[in-house]
């Protein structure tokens, strides 16, 4: 996993992005007193988690980030989880991507269509100084490989932020795994446009 520290703090909100994505794409968000650690990437699974030690970690996930924060951060105590439009099963047939669709978006890879129902309805000037993952290929294949074991939940979820518009990670999943834990919101997948800042999400 790539882990970017953008900004140092006690109270330190850890971001857990989605696949192909990277930081570039939360830059509009306000940070407040908060420190912000973002982790992307999941060509590699290996996280060191030495630099939470001794800090309030606020958690957000988003889309397969909730499945791989629920990977690594099995005895990380936690101030607040949130979750927006994923669950820790990441692909399972109840509660997260469906295998066989899966598996499409690799036999039938196409990063660009993924990334405009990513951003479905969105301005493109919202996103045109986004960079992305330049391995997104060998990314899906290893969340491929590993998100498809069987799965335990090991956080204590606080809200799960469900998109009425996403085509990326079945809505109805999510909203049957967190039940009344859910919030729906009007957005795509990337669902961080709807929001101003990182208290406006980990504030509840």
């Amino acid at each position: 996993m790539k882990i970017d520290l953008i900004k140092d703090s006690k109270k330190l909100i850890v971001l857990f992005l989605g696949y192909g994505f990277d930081k570039s794409s939360i830059s509009h968000l306000e940070l407040g007193d908060y420190g912000l650690l973002v982790v992307s990437d999941y060509s590699d699974l290996r996280f060191d988690g030495e630099i939470l030690a001794n800090k309030d970690i606020y958690l957000i996930s988003w889309s397969m980030g909730v499945w791989a924060a629920n990977l690594v951060l099995q005895n990380t105590p936690l101030k607040v989880a949130i979750a927006i439009n994923g669950t820790p099963f990441g692909i399972d047939e109840k509660y997260g991507i469906k295998k066989d669709i899966f598996y499409k978006s690799i036999s039938e890879f196409d990063f660009e269509s993924f990334k405009k129902l990513c951003f479905l309805g969105i301005n493109k000037q919202k996103f045109q100084n986004f960079t992305f993952n330049q391995n997104a290929k060998i990314e899906i294949i290893n969340l491929y490989k590993n998100a498809i074991l069987p799965c335990q939940n090991h956080i204590l979820w606080d809200r799960a932020y469900v998109s009425k518009r996403d085509l990326i990670f079945d809505n109805s999943a999510v909203l049957a795994y967190f039940k009344d834990k859910a919030k729906i919101i009007n957005a795509p997948h990337f669902a961080f446009f709807n929001f101003k800042s990182f208290g406006e999400i980990v504030e509840i």
